[in-house]
């Protein structure tokens, strides 16, 4: 039996790295016969990860050590200025972790946040030890269904086919900002898929990268501005344009601009592979939450 929740959580959204907010989650009990013992241990442990707050400590370090960018130069990887501190539920955690293995077609876009990735799955593994049912806990964000742009994160391990699995999902808001009605809007207009593409990739851009509050991190001290910098480098690469010049001149807008009009060809030409229809398309459209899949069965 599978049960519902939602839960927010806030993305700092000048340094794209700190998770400020706290989750608050409601429970969805199912209708119909209560669940077995067996069954009750998702839903439980779902409750866990939705209500139990840890901080996580971290560095910012092997973003600047992995990164590959013939423009910038990292001379320091290591020192005070890379360390963080994260409060908030593990759900949001593990949400945020999610958004930080940020992929385009598979190819992670940096390794800013994997030193937070490994802390938030051992606090998570911290709250799923010592309970007589196996954990394993799964957390992605798309765009939209099977979208060339998508993060996730897993802990736990891997239930085997023989078992028999419960499950309990969590959704947790991602931060970047609401997009379904815009999309549908979009569609109902002008019934053109291009229009929920641009309005996606439109807002995943700003979501990434808020003008305001990016141009105030790329003004900033070191590290923070050549991490910012690199992600726009990054992103642009990936997506078939280059924003580095702007993003180094401190003009988010523009660089935003050129992020999403390149993201929006991408997705208007993958969702024309995936969805009959504009209308069709903008329904699936879910870039304002993380799904969080819990499953638990006995050893």
């Amino acid at each position: 039996m599978t049960g519902s929740r939602a839960t927010s959580t806030v993305l700092d959204a000048a340094l794209f790295l700190l998770l400020v907010g706290a989750a608050v989650a409601t429970l969805t009990v199912p209708t119909g016969s209560l669940p077995s013992a067996d069954a009750d241990a998702a839903d439980e442990m779902a409750d866990v990860l939705a209500t139990s707050t840890a901080d996580v400590r971290y560095s910012l370090a092997p973003g600047a050590r992995c990164a590959t960018s013939a423009v910038l130069a990292f001379p320091r990887t290591s020192g005070p200025q890379f360390e963080r501190t994260a409060h908030g539920t593990l759900a949001g955690h593990l949400a945020s972790a999610a958004l930080g293995n940020l992929t385009v077609d598979g190819v992670q876009v940096t390794h800013t946040r994997d030193d937070y990735e490994r802390a938030v799955a051992n606090a998570t593994r911290n709250a799923t030890r010592r309970r007589v049912h196996l954990t394993h806990v799964r957390a992605v964000w798309k765009p939209y269904d099977d979208a060339p742009l998508s993060g996730e994160v897993s802990v736990g391990p891997t239930p085997p086919a023989s078992a028999a699995v419960h499950a309990a999902t969590l959704t947790v808001a991602s931060g970047l900002p609401a997009t379904r009605s815009e999309a549908r809007a979009a569609a109902n207009t002008s019934g053109n898929m291009s229009a929920v593409g641009d309005v996606v990739a439109k807002n995943v851009v700003t979501g990434l990268f808020p003008p305001d509050a990016t141009r105030a991190a790329l003004l900033g001290d070191y590290p923070v501005a050549q991490l910012v910098t690199y992600r726009y480098e990054r992103v642009g690469r990936l997506v078939g344009t280059n924003v580095t010049t702007r993003a180094r001149a401190n003009d988010a807008t523009g660089a935003n601009e050129r992020l999403a009009d390149s993201l929006g060809r991408k997705l208007t030409a993958d969702m024309r592979s995936r969805f009959e229809s504009a209308d069709a398309a903008a329904a699936n459209v879910s870039v304002d939450t993380v799904r969080l899949t819990v499953r638990t069965w006995s050893p």
